[in-house]
């Protein structure tokens, strides 16, 4: 029963949501602290409930998948969160990201096709960061204190091009949340 009821209110919380921006930071399309830097994967994950209730990234959805990487220099860490599936989530070795602003895998030569991706440069989001990097990084790495690191950070989103339509309609004609709502009611009702 109280799964349902939290499978219910998720189901409505993501149905009704709209697209809203980090506020924290810039939309500066160009990174220049991460820009010609060869970054290393240091984990993995997929954005789960609790972190889109709590920071309602609207550029990324529940499960997609994100990985964090990063490069240190002089003591600082330059960190890039990748978002949402794409070549970048495929990439299992380092990254570059070259002067046009094109994303490189490993010592390939050959640009990934990314269209439609933005990419964000922040100076604010230690939290945001932080969360991910405590989410993707269980059990904790012993060289990645996590809580301890002092830099920059991007993030980077690809496009979500194969995501459903964002207002699902019945066969009746009512929005897909109209017509399940009474249906999952009725449902707690009986039990």
């Amino acid at each position: 029963m109280h799964n349902l009821i939290i499978s219910l209110f998720i189901v409505i919380a993501t149905a009704s949501r709209q697209s809203v921006t980090l506020e924290d930071g810039s939309n500066d399309r160009s990174c220049p602290f991460i820009q010609c830097a060869r970054l290393e994967l240091l984990c993995g994950g997929v954005y789960t409930a609790d972190l889109f209730f709590k920071y309602k990234d609207g550029l990324t959805s529940i499960n997609a998948p994100y990985r964090v990487f990063y490069q240190i220099q002089d003591g600082l860490y330059f960190l890039m969160v990748c978002f949402n599936d794409s070549p970048l989530q495929r990439c299992n070795s380092t990254i570059l990201l070259n002067d046009d602003l094109k994303f490189f895998c490993g010592d390939v030569k050959i640009p990934l096709g990314l269209p439609g991706s933005q990419i964000f440069c922040h100076k604010n989001i230690i939290y945001y960061v932080n969360d991910l990097l405590c989410e993707c990084t269980k059990p904790r790495l012993p060289r990645f204190l996590i809580w301890q690191w002092e830099g920059e950070a991007a993030i980077h989103y690809a496009s979500k091009s194969e995501e459903l339509p964002t207002e699902l309609v019945s066969s009746a004609g009512r929005s897909s949340v109209g017509a399940l709502l009474p249906c999952l009611v009725g449902a707690l009702l009986r039990k």
